[in-house]
């Protein structure tokens, strides 16, 4: 075969496979899933065991997960900082803020979703958090770091966020485990 037609061949193929690429990429873009849920909720917990962590460690390259740990909660303003009353009792707002610190340190879901799946599939989700830190982010945040941010103004204000987002929530969420795909 001459070198002219086996040039045009190989640019042909290269036009079909990018415009295959083009195509898959278009068709794979990450759904977005945000999670309104809390620590001790018997069916935030389900949720999560059963459903969402499963499908996450298949599909993790496919999605994108935002978790937002407050739910039920109430918040009042105590001069500048936030008291918190959890449906679940005062471990459900410490475990909330756990989470939230643990979501704001490791940043993305590749680093939390293993630790909060952990903290979830454990009996008591707030005395394993140490341990399901250490056991799956053991590199990337130490568990003193977190223990500051709970105990500190940091972890105040992710859960006042948290309690905003879920207050902004069109239409106001019913029920928790509260789902949105794609918004």
């Amino acid at each position: 075969m001459k070198l002219h037609v086996q040039l045009a061949i190989v640019l042909s193929l290269w036009a079909v496979e990018s415009r295959c690429v083009t195509a898959k990429t278009r068709l794979l873009s990450p759904v977005q899933l945000s999670l309104f849920y809390e620590t001790y909720c018997p069916d935030c917990r389900h949720f999560m065991m059963n459903q969402l962590c499963p499908t996450w460690l298949r599909l993790e390259d496919i999605m994108n997960i935002s978790l937002i740990p407050f739910g039920n909660a109430k918040e009042i303003q105590n001069g500048q900082n936030w008291q918190f009353v959890c449906q679940h009792e005062e471990d459900e707002c410490q475990g909330n803020t756990i989470q939230a610190c643990m979501i704001h340190y490791l940043k993305n879901a590749t680093s939390y979703m293993p630790v909060i799946c952990c903290m979830e599939s454990a009996s008591s989700p707030l005395t394993e958090a140490q341990r399901c830190l250490q056991a799956h982010a053991p590199t990337e945040v130490l568990w003193d770091t977190i223990k500051s941010c709970v105990n500190g103004s940091k972890g105040n204000e992710l859960m006042h966020q948290n309690a905003q987002m879920t207050n902004e929530l069109e239409p106001p969420h019913n029920y928790v485990p509260w789902i949105l795909i794609n918004g």
